[in-house]
Formats: structure tokens, C-alpha cells, sequence
């Protein structure tokens, strides 16, 4: 993730030419970054999503629209704090390390809240992107920073799995970024595959500040909605919890807000917040005791 909030308001820039030695080193860091997202994503999605998928993070989505050095590669690390549920629709909070790493380049390669992925710009601001991440599921007896709660008990863990990010939008000249995306398992596919509508913004920038705001609608299959918030016959018996068939659709809508402070051409700070409010059948699922989730996380990032 970059030092300010990485602007969803600009328009992709333009592929160029990028031949020659100038990109070996670059191409090392790529690699590099790639390895440590994959072994800091567990806790990265922990402190930072409400949901399993990145979809209502709290912080900018590296598979939009930025604004990156002139020179095209930024690279950002940084660690902070975060709170957020214990999982989708719990009523128990915990607090996480808000770990950050994003990477940024000016052929398309990127790593951040999506996963390691390729973002393609198109004529007339739209653009597209694909992305491998992975989530770690949920546990009916958590420990450390696994998603999940001893509520669950008896209802059995939700595997983790790899999946494949896919997205597309539109800038709207200076106003917004308009996306959607799904989020297809690759591993462990019986869990389902999940859907949003997104719109993001910067409200506010100066040299030292800057402010977002995003908006979600969160869309589910009959298997992702079975699997997170459903209780089958066997799973009822060994919980307690109601049987409970749940449809796909709508489960649920969200709000969050980013606020970077730059203190020098390196250091910066990042103050985020989110909600979601899970609607529909979701709603309904005897596992939801909250209808409504809140998040927050504090980081201090060094960008070079």
C-alpha cells in the first residue's frame, strides 16, 4: 500500500516501452514482495477484513487506478494495529496486527489487498485486473489470529483456499472508480464464489493529506452463502443452531473511509474504518449474532 492513500481518481498510465537491464532489479522485488504477501496474508486479512475477502478492507485495493512515482515502482512496508470481528456477523471483537505491503510497478504487476495480480489499462479509463490471494477460512475453535469463534462449536472449520481475484471498471474522470469483482476458489471450491459492486473516491488531497471513502454491495452464490451462513441437518445437530438453508444474492453492504498523513517524502501514517451490514437471508443465519460489523486499524508506513 503506498504512503497516501493510492488515488482511485486518476486514470491508469499508459503502457510504455519498459525493455532493457533497468527492470532486473525491480523484477527481484516483485519476486520478493510476492513471497512475503503470500506468508503475511492470514494475518493481513485478519486485522484488515471484515469478511474472508478483501473485498470490505479498510484500506486502498492495489488492483485500482494510482498514481505511483514518476519513476513507476513504489514499494511500501509498514505495521500498525487493527481491530475487527472475530468473523462475518460475530459479536466478539479482537484486536490483530495490522501488517502492510504493497508494491506497486509501471508494467501492471502489483501486490497488495488483492493478492499478487496484473492490472491492464484500457482506452477511455476502464481498466481490468486478476489477482491469486488466499484466505484462511474459518475456525469453530480458533487460535492466534484464525478467524472464527468457540460460539461455533460443533459447526466445523470453514477450509481455507486459494482463489483468483477478478476485476473490471471504470474512472469517472476525477470524481470515481466504479468496479466490480468476484472472487473464484480454486482450492476448496465447494465453498462458493462471492460478487461486489464497488464505488471509491477521494473526498479530500493536499501535500499531506489525504481522505477516501468507499461504497460496497457484497453478492454471494448459493454455495458461498450455504457455506458462511447456512447450518446444515449434521451441522445443527452437533451446535445447536437451527437448520438453515440460506438463497445467494444480496448479504450485505459496506462503508469505509481512509485518512493518510504524509510527514516526509517516506514516512506516513494511515487511519482507517469500516462497516458492514449484513442484510437479506444472511441476516436471518442463527451464526449472525451482529447484523452489523465495525473495523479499524491504525498503520505507520515507510515507502521507498
Amino acid at each position: 500500500m503506498k504512503s497516501r492513500l493510492a488515488s482511485p481518481l486518476r486514470r491508469l498510465r499508459d503502457h510504455r516501452s519498459h525493455c532493457g537491464n533497468r527492470h532486473l532489479r525491480p523484477l527481484v522485488a516483485v519476486a520478493a514482495a510476492g513471497a512475503a504477501s503470500v506468508l503475511f496474508a492470514g494475518a493481513v486479512s485478519s486485522a484488515f477484513a471484515v469478511e474472508p475477502a478483501r473485498y470490505s478492507g479498510i484500506q486502498p485495493d492495489q488492483s485500482l487506478p494510482t498514481n505511483a512515482a514518476d519513476s513507476g515502482y513504489e514499494f511500501t512496508l509498514g505495521g500498525g494495529v487493527g481491530v475487527s470481528p472475530r468473523y462475518m456477523g460475530s459479536d466478539e471483537y479482537r484486536a490483530t496486527p495490522a501488517l502492510n505491503l504493497a508494491l506497486q510497478t509501471p508494467f501492471g504487476v502489483f501486490i497488495g489487498l488483492s493478492g499478487i495480480g496484473y492490472r491492464l489499462s484500457l482506452p477511455a479509463g476502464f481498466f481490468v485486473s486478476a489477482a491469486l490471494s488466499y484466505d484462511d477460512g474459518r475456525k469453530d475453535d480458533p487460535k492466534g489470529l484464525d478467524s472464527g469463534s468457540k460460539k461455533l462449536r460443533g459447526m466445523g472449520d470453514i477450509k481455507g483456499s486459494l482463489f483468483t481475484t477478478l476485476q473490471a471498471g471504470y474512472t469517472i474522470s476525477d470524481l470515481a472508480v466504479v468496479s466490480v469483482a468476484t472472487d473464484i476458489p480454486l482450492t476448496n471450491r465447494d465453498r462458493g464464489n462471492i460478487y461486489r459492486f464497488a464505488v471509491d473516491s477521494v473526498v479530500y488531497k493536499s501535500a499531506t493529506d489525504s481522505v477516501g471513502i468507499g461504497a460496497s454491495a457484497h453478492f454471494a452464490s448459493g454455495k458461498y452463502a450455504q457455506t458462511y451462513f447456512g447450518v446444515t441437518a449434521n451441522q445443527s445437530l452437533n451446535s445447536g443452531f437451527g437448520q438453515y438453508a440460506p438463497g445467494g444474492g444480496l448479504y450485505g453492504v459496506s462503508l469505509t473511509a481512509n485518512w493518510t498523513h504524509k510527514f516526509t517524502k517516506h514516512w506516513s501514517t494511515t487511519v482507517a474504518g469500516g462497516v458492514m451490514r449484513y442484510t437479506g437471508n444472511a441476516a436471518k443465519s442463527p451464526v449472525v449474532f451482529n447484523k452489523t460489523n465495525y473495523q479499524a486499524a491504525a498503520t505507520l508506513d515507510y515507502t521507498f
